[in-house]
């Protein structure tokens, strides 16, 4: 009779079905390897191999020949091998098979086991279980370098994983990627490759474990021909011995002469296109074990997304420039139209912007904010597009009504601005830049620290301006005469705390 299968024992030993980890490719493929082995050298119809934890929980990753499983083991079998650390063996006449299940140890603790099954009833003789013994040994071994290597590449791959997240440019994290990548795999060097679709070569990215000369030289050159088909057929590329490869298998960077033996290419692909390539070499000959290649496989997705990432944001950062670029042209153009119009403003939008930064920078106003403020300055008087050539161009004293209607220039360059802008200095310094400390100002008549501050400081600026420069109706004033109204009319039409902190920079 067949024995029934279990992968969790009894008396205690089960756990619950949410305790079930995956298998990973790493462990699988190490666990088929070496199940094929044991079919293969030691005649036997089926091996499959199991993980144990500490809690004597049972997980099987791979068995041989591939396929549906058709024999299993008892629960008597299975905690008696992981109990009692003993061979288990059976014997089934109906069947004409007999099997076994062997413990594999470390450090005195059962961490797998061998499941092995035979169409010979007698197979489990004293011959067989002297190789199998040794055989256990032998796997004993390599699973536990297994997890002590796939615990060590676990903690590398979350440290990658954390650096990428870090930045959201590839190229600033890469050299620290790639030093930990070469680290995990014992490599001499790697490097990161960007594929240029348009011109069909690579870009070099980053480099670890190459000296500045070496650097220099592969800026120079690549094998632009394997680039093409690495793209198209999106493949790893692996040459043992570079002094001795065939002609069709080439290396993408030329590393012979810098010593290296053997050589590495691994594709980074995104979603849907072929981003590049990392290049891993070696001065010896290394051994790529099951577990490294699903490693290695982990890591490249991570830079892969990474550099798709940084690709998006770069494009995304491009066409802002581009519609912030079109922006502020429209910025100047709009002043410009203004001093077209009305020929007081002629260059003193730009010359009042201009002092304006400086006098912001030296308040210390972010730089955040200085792009704003720039525009607010350019566009302070914008409104005067909405007044009448009658009153705006007029030579002499405006009448009171005239006034009043000029005044309304500060909320018609608001309601021009607002639907273009929502940033906040740009539309302060345009609605409230004749807004008086003393509350005498328009159009609202605020007074003291109700005026917002950027246009108290804008204020200032502004007359400093136009008192220094020449108008229509009157020639300029004096540096120091400029100086004098200034702090003449600290206290009563300007900020007296700005009006000083202004005068710091006039002064030089």
């Amino acid at each position: 009779m067949l024995h029934s299968f279990r992968s969790v024992s009894t008396d205690g030993l089960s756990k619950r079905a949410d305790q079930i980890f995956r298998i990973s490719s790493d462990i699988f493929a190490w666990g088929q390897h070496w199940a094929k082995i044991c079919v293969e050298q030691g005649e036997v119809s089926q091996a499959w191999i199991a993980r144990v934890d500490a809690g004597s929980f049972v997980q099987w990753v791979a068995h041989w020949p591939p396929g549906p499983i058709l024999h299993s083991f008892s629960n008597q079998l299975l905690d008696r091998a992981i109990q009692y650390g003993e061979a288990a063996t059976f014997q089934d006449r109906e069947e004409l098979v007999s099997g076994g299940i062997f413990p594999l140890f470390h450090e005195g603790r059962v961490i797998g086991l061998i499941g092995l099954l035979s169409r010979q009833t007698d197979y489990f003789r004293p011959g067989a279980m002297a190789w199998i013994s040794v055989l256990t040994s032998i796997i004993s071994d390599s699973f536990f370098q297994l997890e002590n290597y796939r615990s060590d590449q676990e903690a590398v791959e979350h440290s990658i994983s954390r650096i990428l997240q870090a930045s959201l440019d590839v190229q600033d994290p890469l050299p620290a990627v790639l030093a930990l990548l070469a680290d995990a795999v014992r490599a001499d060097a790697v490097t990161a490759l960007r594929y240029n679709l348009p011109l069909q070569r690579f870009d070099l990215l980053s480099v670890h474990g190459l000296d500045p000369r070496a650097v220099a030289k592969l800026k120079l050159y690549f094998e632009t021909g394997v680039a093409g088909k690495i793209a198209a057929e999106r493949q790893p590329i692996w040459i043992e011995d570079l002094l001795n490869s065939k002609p069709d298998v080439r290396p993408v960077s030329q590393l012979t002469e810098e010593g290296f033996q053997s050589y590495l290419a691994l594709p980074l692909i995104g979603h849907n296109d072929f981003l590049g390539i990392l290049e891993i070499v070696w001065r010896k000959t290394p051994e790529i074990q099951a577990w490294d290649t699903g490693f290695l496989g982990r890591v490249t997705e991570q830079i892969s997304l990474a550099m798709e990432r940084s690709s998006i944001v770069r494009d995304l950062r491009h066409s802002s420039e581009g519609i912030v670029s079109a922006y502020n042209a429209m910025i100047e153009g709009l002043s410009r139209a203004l001093e077209l119009r009305d020929i007081e403003t002629e260059g003193h939008t730009r010359r009042v912007s201009v002092l304006m930064l400086r006098f912001g920078e030296h308040m210390r106003i972010p730089v955040s904010q200085w792009d704003a403020i720039k525009q607010g300055a350019l566009l302070h008087d914008i409104g005067k597009l909405g007044i009448p050539d009658a009153i705006l161009l007029k030579p002499g004293s405006l009448t009171p009504r005239e006034r009043e209607v000029m005044q309304q220039h500060a909320v018609y360059g608001y309601n021009i601005l607002a639907p273009i802008t929502n940033l906040r200095q740009t539309l302060d310094i345009a609605l409230y830049h004749h807004e008086r400390w003393d509350g005498s100002g328009y159009p609202y008549g605020l007074a003291g620290e109700q005026i917002p501050l950027v246009a108290r400081l804008f204020a200032v600026t502004d007359v400093f301006d136009a008192l220094t420069s020449d108008r229509p109706y009157r020639p300029a004033w004096s540096h120091s005469q400029a100086i004098e109204y200034l702090r003449d009319q600290a206290g009563r039409l300007f900020d007296p705390q700005i009006v000083q902190l202004f005068l710091e920079i006039v002064d030089q």
